[in-house]
């Protein structure tokens, strides 16, 4: 059975009552509130606090009425869409991993994708032999090893990251987490969808004030969770400071003038976070992309390259203000240096950097290589991070973080405001 955090079925499968999920405008509004600043603060939750399915009613009606309402409210609004399908997302994967049953997992998993599509354990190892040289590694692990179709997860193929025989993909169940997450999130866009043409005229009409509330506290709350502004520091002029898949990508265009779309998207968002305006990107591709040909500044601007930038700035399509992926969502979907490069190029790259590396740093490079080996790009770009600037770093999660990070040791960024009452905090206490 699939547990009731999983927001995207079917509410007659909940266990509630019809006329409890009858639309309230005096009820549903203050828990789908209290949802919305939840996201806001980055909380995580289950309905209950466990990891186990609730069964208690009045928890399962929260669950569903705050989901309900803002996907009424999204429905009607594809920047609140944007925002609902990430933060549901993001709570759905946290769950998903905190879920410790595997059965349940499977369950989801057959849930958001053709249940023929989804081969368990038992018939996992039915059909392939566990003693096959190809899946040695996975003895110890193959009471929580499945298989699913290529065709669900095409990620995963293209990365190589999992063992692809006979038209199925065969891995443990966490390496396929990203991919449910991405399958969740498509299939709540859909929902929203959707929802959006049942929609009445009554419904429209009382999410309408609603949505304008929800979007201005989602700014609000979006300013208060310390999106800085770094723009007066120029950091897009800065590539010592770029992680190394923003790097190879601006290389790429400097080099070659060409980027594939997603890529290009990729690469847009993170110089646009770094404070470069929208008239500043255009004129960047102009000048070093060769959509450019016999083409001036202004019939560049107006042509498919330049609906592309306003696109990332949110001025055209579904006027969506983007953010910079994570390393997550850029490791499943867009371009990681330690994933969709072989180790032989990356190699060769870090030893075009580092030639002659004392014994100390040859050792780092080994280790950094090792994690690519074991699909750790995180944990890769954390030691090229040490390597270059000298510095302890923890696993990378954003681009932007290493960045700021590399900005602030490299003494660019002057620390905040906060940090510095910190400090003169701790010297009074000293004193």
């Amino acid at each position: 059975m699939i547990p009731n955090w999983v927001v995207v079925k079917h509410l007659s499968d909940t266990g509630l009552p019809k006329e409890r999920l009858q639309l309230d405008m005096d009820e549903w509004p203050e828990i789908a509130k209290v949802r919305m600043e939840r996201f806001a603060r980055g909380d995580k939750w289950f309905p209950t606090q466990t990891s186990t399915m609730p069964t208690n009613q009045d928890a399962i009606f929260e669950e569903f009425a705050g989901h309900g309402l803002l996907r009424l409210v999204a429905a009607d609004n594809r920047k609140i869409a944007s925002w609902l399908i990430e933060q549901e997302g993001d709570l759905f994967e946290w769950r998903f991993k905190k879920t410790n049953n595997i059965q349940l997992q499977i369950e989801i998993i057959r849930f958001l994708f053709d249940g023929n599509r989804v081969k368990t354990p038992r018939e996992t190892w039915a059909l392939f032999d566990i003693h096959h040289r190809y899946f040695k590694s996975f003895i110890k692990k193959q009471q929580s090893t499945i298989a699913i179709h290529f065709t669900c997860v095409p990620k995963l193929v293209t990365n190589r990251s999992a063992i692809l025989t006979k038209g199925w993909v065969v891995a443990p169940i966490e390496q396929f987490t990203n991919s449910v997450k991405t399958e969740f999130e498509n299939t709540l866009n859909k929902r929203i969808i959707s929802t959006g043409k049942k929609m009445d005229r009554t419904a429209r009409s009382a999410v309408k004030e609603l949505r304008d509330e929800i979007g201005k506290t989602i700014h609000t709350f979006a300013k208060r969770s310390g999106d800085v502004d770094y723009s007066s520091y120029e950091l897009y002029h800065r590539q010592d400071i770029f992680p190394q898949c923003m790097l190879d990508l601006y290389s790429e265009v400097m080099e070659k003038g060409h980027l594939g779309h997603e890529e290009r998207f990729q690469l847009g968002l993170f110089l646009k976070k770094l404070g470069m305006t929208i008239d500043d990107q255009l004129h960047f591709w102009y000048s070093h992309a060769i959509d450019n040909a016999g083409l001036s500044f202004n019939e560049f601007s107006r042509g498919q390259a330049g609906y592309i930038i306003r696109h990332m700035y949110g001025l055209k399509g579904g006027e969506t203000d983007y953010n910079v992926p994570n390393c997550e969502t850029i490791q499943d979907s867009y371009y990681c240096s330690f994933l969709h490069q072989s180790l032989e190029a990356i190699d060769e790259k870090i030893r075009q950097e580092f030639k002659d590396p004392p014994e100390k740093v040859e050792q780092a490079i080994q280790a950094l290589e090792r994690k690519v080996i074991n699909k750790k790009p995180s944990e890769a770009c954390a030691i090229l991070f040490s390597l270059r600037y000298h510095r302890a770093c923890r696993p990378i999660w954003h681009p932007i973080n290493y960045t700021t990070y590399a900005a602030k040791v490299k003494k660019i960024i002057k620390q905040s405001e906060k940090e510095n009452e910190r400090k003169s905090s701790s010297n009074r206490t000293k004193e």
